[in-house]
């Protein structure tokens, strides 16, 4: 075996974990295994399951010395029946396992369902090419001695480690064979395209999930979201007054703020708004639409419903997102469709490049989730050009104006005068002159949406915590470290009271590491020297602060289990001997820290009070369905072991629901998996708590919800009223835990200043028309004169030839000169010299994104330094790198000045567009 083959496999191993069972190809491996591995390996499945005994196997593997044991590894697959393993490993392409694991997502979350409508022999003949010929043994002999149960538990555990990229397909033909009802639940589509975040200079965005946006009520006869699919928006929908009542002043041509309670029906109330709008064009006429949604989940919905509605009527609707703006130009939609369903991003690139010439292009423009109308927001920039036009600009009539918004917001407002000024300026943003609610219906609102009763537990912390004090002792020692590597940085570390655990020490950290990649010295190899040490010091403080956290909020041994895991991705990169010093401090605590993380007396109070709020729940209605609120995903995943390792707590059966972020360590959720957990949270009786990230604030409706928990979790106004709607069942309870008195303080300050939100609304509501008009007249003109004075002439861009340094070596990447931008967004660098600073490595998640094919991932050539500098990609023929920005330090060719960019949009120089014909030379 080769030590490429042998780096290969270290860097793939997750894909074999979780898809070798290796005690089926045991007796192929004899000739390198000995007896008493095969033994242990067997062992370790029967006591800890597959997965570990793949990990086992592997390291067996890995530390052999004898040769021909990879080629005999690979004929011992081949000969069990693992023919997607053994092809992926042949050609280290994992694409086609990587894309069945939505699949295998879902299987888990369906399980129970599969497990209550499955009967496996019904099914297994079709399904025996999907499986090892053991495994179809094991089912039958299952099924035989146990039950059918139990054998179609052991089917899902055998499909879900399947390598056969075909297996969803064959078993949704298997199921719609037997006219099994769970195949209305399996989804099989293709799904859409993704790419990891660390993609071709990725945006950081959050993706917000809706089941069709607050559709729960379009008509007079509510139904459950489940049936919300087949609702039929080709016969008319009979709106309840209250809706009718919001839609009123819009449908009188006044700009409008809409602002009412999640799961009302405020989509229906704009359908119905759009209709009226189009209809009173005289013939020879036209109205023109844009309904912006922030999120393309939101956009794909919120199209698909205006699509059903209107094409019944004759209209013409269309969607523009990144993706359809690449392919038909955005005018060209405009002009052809009634209603345009955008994301706003796409109209203010428009509008800056000339392309669309002025929102008079449209008669109507609806903004949902008004209230981030503000800053440099989408929403504000589209909204600047329209008054612009307003206040002297071009005489062409402007649009109507309506804003869609659960709540308005107050801002730092204190006061109701402060709140209504507030408000003011919103109005003035969207030049609203209404603010519509439900005055004259109330009672009819409240019959359809719930408000949760509110509680607040206090939870004690840990009186003792010996896992925090360790942890401690090895910041500091890391901290001190650090100190020492540099006499000029060395004050970076000697700020007092900064308080491990928390966002505001990963800030400090955050702080340091950015100083620290643009400090520089004469000597270039000490500055090399000391950045790289300090860069891998930062990095260890962060860890160490993110464990810490997860030890705060659940289980010791998650946030134990997270350390291990990060230090064995160090050990396994380029670990020089800062690396093994910081190493062998932490393994020589990992023994005690063990100790302590299993000793039942550490157990998190938190976690108690959350066992008895969802026992006390459970207990009194056991159809209970629940969202439970958590600040990360590593704490969605600890959440989740611990409710599913604890036996009282484990037929919750309970799903995740997260969004895609930056880091590398958590992957996100496709869209495609997002949407199979809400349907199957939604459709399966025994999956019955959801826990989620933020991702879930404007999102989710869910009526039969009705049980929220917010562990941790607390955010401005705004938020407190979209995540208190997710649960909108009668008898709903919202319960905020946490063992933090400020965040419960804050939580009921969000409470006063809705109070104060709505009074201040009340009050608004009452004022004389031409006095709020004047009111909002004077606040945009102030507004205007502030942006105009304010607005600079964008600089030219910079043309002199500028270095990229490594930001953790220092070391020379390229020259500015030698950068290409590949699609407006994406930047590769063009020579052989490039090439002899970067090495490449297989990449554990290769995926096709658009035009590229992402292969590898791309790592400073310099052995002590190893830094990720971006990803190596097929663009159409050409093998190329893509970097990204963040990775390097900018330095100034002739006055050594040093800058650090976090994105390539920040970085304002006259970049070369790529150009095939120079990769040919």
């Amino acid at each position: 075996m080769t030590a490429e083959q042998r780096r290969n496999l270290w860097a793939f191993h997750d894909y074999v974990r979780k898809t070798l069972d290796p005690t089926y190809i045991l007796a192929y491996m004899a000739p390198w295994l000995g007896e008493d591995q095969m033994q242990y390996i067997q062992a370790q499945k029967d006591s800890k399951g597959p997965m570990e005994a793949a990990s086992l196997f592997l390291e067996f593997l890995l530390n052999l010395k004898e040769e021909g044991w990879f080629r005999g590894f690979l004929d011992a697959l081949f000969q069990a029946g693992y023919s997607g393993l053994y092809e992926a490993i042949e050609t280290w392409d994992f694409q086609k396992i990587e894309k069945l694991e939505e699949h295998r997502s879902l299987l888990r979350r369906l399980q129970p369902e599969f497990k209550d409508r499955i009967i496996p022999t019904d099914i297994l003949s079709d399904m025996s090419e999907c499986l090892i010929s053991q495994e179809c043994e094991e089912i039958k002999q299952i099924c035989s001695n146990k039950g059918m149960m139990a054998g179609a538990e052991k089917m899902v555990e055998c499909l879900i480690r399947s390598d056969k990229e075909n297996w969803p397909k064959i078993l949704k033909l298997a199921l719609e064979k037997e006219e099994n009802t769970f195949s209305q639940l399996w989804c099989v589509g293709e799904g859409q395209k993704d790419v990891e975040d660390d993609r071709i200079e990725a945006s950081s965005i959050q993706i917000f999930f809706r089941e069709d946006p607050d559709c729960l009520n379009l008509s007079q006869n509510s139904c459950p979201p489940s049936d919300m699919t087949h609702t039929n928006l080709n016969s008319p929908l009979k709106p309840r007054n209250y809706q009718l009542e919001l839609a009123l002043p819009a449908k009188k041509g006044k700009n409008t703020i809409i602002c009412a309670p999640t799961g009302c029906g405020k989509t229906f109330v704009s359908l119905l708004i759009c209709e009226h709008h189009l209809k009173q064009f005289p013939e020879g006429q036209k109205g023109k639409v844009a309904f912006f949604a922030n999120q393309v989940p939101v956009y794909l919905q919120q199209k698909s419903v205006f699509s059903m509605y209107f094409e019944r009527l004759g209209y013409k609707v269309a969607g523009i997102s990144g993706a359809t703006a690449e392919s038909v130009p955005v005018q060209q939609t405009i002009e052809n469709n009634d209603i345009i369903i955008l994301t706003p991003q796409i109209l203010v690139n428009s509008l800056k490049q000339g392309s669309i010439l002025s929102v008079s292009v449209f008669t109507l423009m609806i903004f949902d989730e008004c209230h981030n109308t503000s800053k440099h927001h989408p929403y504000n920039m589209i909204m600047f050009s329209y008054l612009d036009q307003k206040l002297g600009g071009p005489s062409d009539p402007l649009p109507q104006v309506v804003g869609l918004t659960a709540s308005v917001g107050v801002g730092d407002a204190t006061t109701v005068e402060e709140a209504m000024l507030y408000i003011c300026r919103l109005c003035a943003a969207l030049d609203a002159s209404v603010i519509a609610t439900v005055r004259e219906n109330v009672e009819e609102l409240e019959e359809v949406v719930y408000k949760p009763q509110k509680f607040f537990r206090k939870v004690e912390s840990r009186t003792t915590d010996k896992f925090k004090f360790i942890i401690s002792q090895l910041i500091k020692e890391t901290e001190c470290l650090a100190k020492n590597v540099s006499e000029q940085l060395g004050h970076l570390f000697e700020i007092q009271n900064r308080e491990i655990g928390t966002q505001k020490y990963e800030q400090w950290i955050v702080g340091v590491h950015k100083e620290c990649m643009v400090f520089q010295m004469a000597d270039k190899e000490e500055e090399s020297r000391i950045c790289k040490a300090l860069f891998l010091y930062t990095s260890h403080l962060r860890r160490y602060n993110d464990a810490l956290i997860i030890s705060e909020h659940a289980q010791m041994k998650d946030a134990l289990n997270y350390l291990k895991d990060f230090f064995n991705n160090v050990r396994s990169a380029g670990f020089d001997e800062i690396e093994q010093d910081l190493t062998r401090r932490f393994e020589e605590k990992v023994p005690e820290l063990e100790s302590i993380s299993l000793d039942p007396s550490n157990e998190n109070p938190k976690l108690k009070d959350l066992y008895l709020i969802l026992q006390e729940e459970y207990h009194v209605n056991p159809e209970t369905k629940t969202i439970l609120f958590v600040k990360t995903r590593a704490l969605v995943d600890a959440l989740k072991n611990w409710i599913e390792e604890n036996s009282a707590l484990n037929f919750l059966k309970p799903g995740i629901l997260t969004g895609r972020g930056r880091t590398g360590e958590v992957t996100g959720m496709t869209l495609p998996a997002q949407k199979c957990v809400l349907d199957a949270f939604r459709a399966n009786s025994n999956n019955n708590i959801l826990i989620v990230t933020s991702v879930a604030d404007e999102g989710i409706d869910i009526a039969q919800c009705n049980l929220i928990i917010l562990y941790e979790y607390v955010g401005n106004v705004i938020k407190m009223i979209q995540t208190r709607g997710r649960g909108r069942a009668r008898g709903s309870k919202c319960f905020l835990l946490t063992s933090n008195a400020d965040v419960i303080e804050k939580e009921q300050m969000n409470m006063y200043k809705e109070k104060m939100m709505n009074e201040s609304i009340s009050r608004l509501q009452a004022w004389d028309v031409a006095q709020f008009e004047k009111t909002v007249h004077r606040i945009q003109i102030d507004e205007k004169f502030s942006r105009d004075s304010q607005q600079k002439p964008k600089p030219a861009p910079v043309k002199e030839n500028k270095k990229l340094l490594c930001g953790k070596c220092k070391g020379l990447a390229c020259y500015t000169a030698e950068v290409r931008v590949i699609e407006d967004c994406h930047y590769t660098v063009v020579g052989n010299a490039f090439k002899e600073r970067f090495v490449i490595k297989p990449h554990p998640k290769p995926k096709t994104y658009g035009s590229f094919v992402k292969k590898a991932k791309i790592f400073c050539a310099r052995p002590d330094c190893n830094h990720d500098w971006g990803i190596h990609v097929k663009y159409n023929a050409f093998e190329i790198p893509v970097i990204k920005i963040q990775s390097f330090v900018v330095e100034d060719v002739a006055t050594r000045a040093q800058t650090w960019f976090s994105r390539w949009k920040d970085f304002n120089y006259e970049w070369t567009q790529f150009a095939p014909a120079e990769m040919s030379i």
